[in-house]
């Protein structure tokens, strides 16, 4: 596609030389839309994410919720943090006393089940916008980027290898 150069420009038809910048946008774009349809129930696209995991993965570790997410451990932090002072998770027994587990409370079983029919709604919007083809084609893309940047950290982290 051609760049638009004009200071007036769609800004989504500008092609960035960046996977990572390209990505990025794409996101914000997603959670804009997303955050539109649940910002209705009190809750945003990144907390029904991490509460609908906990929902599915049942009590869980921050490295677990990390590892699901591609979360930084502060990030993380920062945001269960947020959940737990909301009320929506709260501490749950683990095994080994330096280990901290969540689990989601009552209450945020309620906030999740009652984002969802906005979550819905937003997913549907966005699947409208596409072909079955393009929707089908973007999972993909999801997929194959996350496992190849996944795997270039994991090269870049072993011992030896530089950037």
């Amino acid at each position: 596609m051609p760049r638009k150069t004009d200071a007036g420009a769609d800004a989504a038809a500008f092609d960035f030389p960046c996977a990572c910048a390209t990505a990025r946008r794409a996101a914000r774009a997603m959670t804009q839309l997303y955050d539109r349809h649940l910002r209705e129930s009190g809750i945003e696209g990144t907390q029904f994410a991490l509460l609908s995991a906990l929902h599915a993965l049942g009590p869980s570790n921050q490295s677990a919720i990390a590892r699901r997410f591609a979360l930084d451990k502060t990030t993380l932090s920062r945001n269960l943090k947020l959940l737990r002072r909301k009320g929506w998770i709260a501490a749950a027994a683990a095994g080994d006393a330096r280990e901290r587990r969540y689990v989601l409370s009552a209450a945020g079983e309620k906030r999740l089940a009652a984002a969802k029919p906005a979550w819905r709604r937003a997913q549907n919007e966005l699947r409208a916008s596409m072909t079955v083809s393009e929707w089908n084609a973007m999972w993909k893309a999801f997929h194959v980027v996350t496992e190849a940047a996944s795997g270039a950290r994991r090269d870049i982290d072993q011992p030896g290898n530089t950037p």
